[in-house]
C-alpha cells in the first residue's frame, strides 16, 4: 500500500463531534475502518436532509463541520464509489446523490433511539436529583456532566486508539485522571460555594450507573463510538491487520490487578478486570496469563503487612462498620472489616485462604513467570526516572514498590518484539494503576518505543469486537469510567487511614457514629498523612475526636431542638385537627339532620306527585279508551266509504265501457250508412277505423275516470298520432272484386 493510500484521517475537535454523539452511536456495530466511513457518509444525508450533494469534496466538509474529522477526499469518493455500487446511493443523470430510503429509514431510526435514551436518562436523573437538592440547577447539571464524559471518552478514545497505532500522538490533556479531569469542569460550570454539592451529584449519576441499564448502555454505547472516532486515525493498515485476527500475547498481571480478582482491592477497574478473566476463558482468546516473581513477593509483602495492622486490635463490629465508611482503606482492611461487621470473624480466619496466593491464581489459569535477567544498571536508571515522575505528581510510592513496578515494566518490554502496533508485539502489561499507566506511555514515548502498558478498560475496549457483549459487563465497563481513581495500594492516604482506624479502636467507647465521620473525612485523612510522629498523630486525632463531639453534640443539640419545634408543631397541628374535626362533627350532624328533613319533605313530595301521576293516569285511560272507540268509528265509517267509492267506481267503469260500445258502434254503422268512401277506400281503412275507435274509448274512459284521465288521454294523444301517420300512408287494402 502506498503512502499515499494509507493517509490517515486527522481529528480537528473532539468537542464537536460529541455534540453529535447520539448520531455518531448509530455507526458504533461497525468495526472496518471502510465501512466507518460509508457509514459516516450515509449520516451526512440524515443530518442534513436539505443538503444537495453532488461530489466528494461536499461530504469531506460536511463530516468536518458535523464531526470535527478531517478524512482525505480520496477516501470519501472511494466511499461514494462503493456505495454506489452497492446501490445504496444512486445518482440519477449526474444529479445530486440520493441516500436508499430504507437505509435513510433505518439510520433515522438509530439516531432516534440513542437520543431517546439519552433523554430518558436525563429526566430520570433530574427527578433523582431534585428529590434530595434543591437548590442546584439541574440543566447546568447535566451540561457540566456532558462536558465531563466528553473529556473523560475522549481520553479513553484516544488511548485505546494509541494501543493499536502507538504512532498517534497524544497530548498531554488526554493522560489527566479522571479526577482531574471532573474537578476542572465543576470549576469550569460551578461557583465555589456549590463546588462541592455539584462534584457530589455529578459523581452519583457516575458511581451508580452499574444499578441503572440504561445508564450503563448508554455509557457504553458513548465509549463504543468515541473508540471508534479515534479508530479512524489509526493509520488503515495497522487497523485492517488487527481487525483480521488476534495474535497471541502474553498478558503480565499487576498486583492491583490479582489482588482485584482475589477481592483484595478497592478500584473501579476491578469488576471488569473479572470480566475480562472470564471472557479469555470462556472465548478462548489466545492469550497466556503471568505475573512476575517480583509481584508474587509483593503480594505475600503486602498481605503480610496489612496482616501485622489488623493483628494489633481486637476490632468490635460497630469499629468495623465505621470503618466501611471511608474509602482511604486498602482493599485487604476493607474485606476484613466488612466480613467482620456483617459477622464477627478473627483476624486469623479472614487471612488464612490468602496463605497460599499462588494456589488461588493457578485455579484461574494465571501462571508464574520465573526467567529473569540481570538487568541493574538498566532499571536503576528507569527506577529514577519512576521516582521523578510520581514525584512531580505528588504521589510517592514506597521505594519497594517502586523497585517492583520497575522490574515487571522492564520484564515486558524485553519480552516485546519491534511491531509497530503495540498489541502485536507479544507481551503486554495490565494494570490497574493509573500513574504506571502514564508513565510507561511517556517514557516509552521520549525512547521512541512502543509502550506496553495498558488498564483493563482499553483493553476490553480493543477486544470488544471479538467478544459478544452482555448486560453484566455493560455495567461493568461503565463503571469504570464512572469513578474517579482511588489510591494505591500503600499510598500515604492508606496508611495514615489505617493509623487512625486503629488508634479509634483502642479507645474506649469511642462512639461508631464519631468514628465514622473521621474515617470518611478526606480532610483529616489528608492531613493525618502529613504528620511524623505518633506523638503528634495521637495529640492530631484526640483534637478531631473532641471536635467531631462537639458537632455532634451541636447537630444533636439542633437535633434535639428541631425535634421539640417539630413536635410543638405537631401537637398544635393536631390541636388545630380536633378543633377542624368537632367542627365537622358538629357540621355533619346538622347536616344529617337537615337530610332527614329533606327526605321527609321528599317522601311527602313523592306521595302527592304519585298521586297526581295516579289521576293523570286514570284521565289517560279515559282518554286512550275514548280515542279507540273514535278510531274503531272512524275505521268502520272509512271502509264503508271505501267501499261506496269502490261501487261507484264500478259503475263508472260499465257505464264507460257501454258508452264506449255505443258509441263506436254508431261510428262503425255512419260508416258505411252514410257512407264514408275516403275512409272505406282508404289503404289504411282498417288501421284508421281502429285507431279512431281507441281514441274514442279513450277519451271516454278519462271522462268517467279522472284517476285514469293522465293515462287515457294520453293513450288518446298516441291514437290521434297513429291516424296521421296512416293517413300520411301505409299498406295498400286488397280490395275483393
Amino acid at each position: 500500500m502506498t503512502k499515499y493510500n494509507n493517509e490517515r484521517v486527522k481529528v480537528r475537535s473532539f468537542t464537536v463531534a460529541f455534540e453529535q454523539m447520539c448520531n455518531f452511536v448509530a455507526i458504533t456495530k461497525t468495526s472496518k475502518y471502510n465501512e466507518t466511513v460509508k457509514r459516516l457518509i450515509q449520516q451526512c444525508f440524515v443530518i442534513l436532509p436539505n443538503e444537495h450533494f453532488y461530489k466528494a469534496k461536499q461530504f469531506v466538509d460536511a463530516i468536518d463541520t458535523l464531526f470535527g474529522l478531517q478524512i482525505p477526499e480520496y477516501q470519501i469518493q472511494a466511499g461514494i464509489d462503493s456505495l454506489k455500487k452497492d446501490q445504496i446511493i444512486q445518482q440519477p443523470a449526474n444529479t445530486s446523490y440520493t441516500l436508499s430510503s430504507e437505509i435513510h429509514h433505518n439510520i433515522q431510526k438509530q439516531i432516534d433511539e440513542a437520543t431517546g435514551l439519552e433523554e430518558k436518562i436525563k429526566h430520570e436523573w433530574f427527578a433523582e436529583v431534585s428529590k434530595n437538592i434543591l437548590d442546584l440547577p439541574l440543566e447546568q447539571a447535566w451540561v457540566a456532566l456532558k462536558k465531563y464524559l466528553s473529556r473523560a471518552f475522549n481520553r479513553h478514545g484516544i488511548q485505546a486508539a494509541a494501543l493499536l497505532d502507538p504512532t498517534i500522538d497524544i497530548a498531554p490533556e488526554y493522560s489527566e485522571s479522571l479526577s482531574f479531569l471532573l474537578n476542572e469542569v465543576i470549576k469550569d460550570h460551578f461557583p465555589n460555594e456549590q463546588f462541592q454539592i455539584a462534584k457530589k451529584v455529578v459523581s452519583a449519576f457516575l458511581s451508580s450507573v452499574g444499578n441503572h441499564s440504561d445508564r450503563a448502555a448508554y455509557i457504553g454505547q458513548l465509549a463504543d463510538g468515541a473508540f471508534n472516532y479515534f479508530a479512524l486515525t489509526v493509520a488503515p493498515d495497522v487497523s485492517k491487520q488487527f481487525l483480521k485476527r488476534l495474535n497471541p500475547l502474553t498478558l503480565f498481571l499487576d498486583t492491583n490487578f490479582l489482588f482485584g480478582i482475589l477481592g483484595l482491592h478497592v478500584n473501579p477497574q476491578v469488576a471488569v478486570s473479572n470480566e475480562l478473566l472470564n471472557a479469555i476463558k470462556k472465548h478462548g482468546l489466545p492469550f497466556n496469563l503471568r505475573y512476575h516473581q517480583a509481584t508474587e513477593k509483593e503480594m505475600f509483602s503486602t498481605i503480610s503487612h496489612y496482616s501485622s495492622i489488623l493483628h494489633t486490635r481486637e476490632w468490635s463490629q460497630p469499629i468495623s462498620r465505621a470503618a466501611l465508611t471511608s474509602n482511604s482503606l486498602s482493599g485487604i482492611e476493607q474485606k476484613y472489616h466488612r466480613l467482620n461487621a456483617e459477622n464477627s470473624i478473627d483476624v486469623e480466619s479472614f487471612l488464612k485462604p490468602y496463605e497460599h496466593v499462588d494456589v488461588l491464581l493457578k485455579d484461574k489459569e494465571i501462571s508464574i513467570h520465573r526467567k529473569e535477567e540481570n538487568r541493574v544498571y538498566e532499571e536503576t536508571d528507569l527506577f529514577h526516572e519512576y521516582k521523578k515522575f510520581l514525584e512531580s505528581k505528588g504521589f510517592p510510592k514506597p521505594y519497594d514498590a517502586c523497585v517492583h513496578d520497575i522490574k515487571l515494566l522492564d520484564t515486558v518490554r524485553q519480552l516485546r518484539s519491534k511491531s509497530q502496533s503495540t498489541l502485536e508485539s507479544g507481551a503486554l502489561l495490565i494494570t490497574c494503576d493509573y500513574l504506571l499507566y502514564r508513565f510507561d506511555w511517556g517514557n516509552s514515548r521520549k525512547s521512541a518505543t512502543s509502550a506496553c502498558t495498558v488498564l483493563p478498560n482499553i483493553f476490553w475496549q480493543i477486544i470488544r469486537p471479538y467478544i459478544p457483549s452482555d448486560i453484566d459487563f455493560d455495567r461493568s465497563f461503565a463503571e469504570t469510567f464512572a469513578i474517579p481513581e482511588f489510591r494505591t495500594i500503600g499510598s500515604g492516604a492508606s496508611k495514615a487511614c489505617s493509623k487512625l482506624l486503629s488508634m479509634l479502636a483502642s479507645f474506649k467507647d469511642i462512639p461508631e457514629e464519631t468514628a465514622a465521620r473521621l474515617l470518611s473525612n478526606d480532610l483529616l485523612i489528608d492531613s493525618l498523612r502529613n504528620i511524623e510522629t505518633d506523638e503528634q498523630f495521637r495529640e492530631y486525632v484526640k483534637l478531631a475526636i473532641v471536635s467531631e463531639n462537639t458537632l455532634l453534640m451541636e447537630e444533636k443539640a439542633a437535633l434535639s431542638k428541631q425535634l421539640e419545634r417539630e413536635r410543638t408543631e405537631k401537637e398544635e397541628k393536631f390541636k388545630e385537627e380536633r378543633r377542624s374535626y368537632e367542627q365537622e362533627k358538629i357540621k355533619a350532624a346538622q347536616a344529617l339532620k337537615q337530610k332527614d328533613s329533606d327526605i321527609k319533605s321528599v317522601e311527602e313530595l313523592k306521595d302527592k306527585e304519585k298521586e297526581r301521576a295516579d289521576l293523570a293516569a286514570k284521565e289517560a285511560e279515559k282518554e286512550r279508551r275514548a280515542k279507540e272507540e273514535a278510531e274503531k268509528l272512524a275505521t268502520e265509517e272509512s271502509s264503508e266509504r271505501i267501499r261506496a267509492e269502490r261501487k261507484t267506481e264500478s259503475y263508472k267503469i260499465v257505464i264507460a265501457a257501454l258508452l264506449s260500445f255505443i258509441v263506436i258502434g254508431a261510428f262503425e254503422f255512419l260508416i258505411y250508412f252514410l257512407p264514408w268512401k275516403w275512409l272505406i277506400d282508404n289503404s289504411n281503412s282498417y288501421g284508421l277505423q281502429g285507431a279512431f275507435d281507441l281514441f274514442i274509448a279513450l277519451i271516454i274512459f278519462g271522462l268517467f275516470k279522472p284517476k285514469w284521465r293522465k293515462w287515457c288521454w294520453g293513450g288518446g294523444l298516441f291514437a290521434l298520432l297513429l291516424i296521421i301517420i296512416q293517413l300520411l300512408g301505409g299498406p295498400t287494402k286488397v280490395l275483393q272484386k
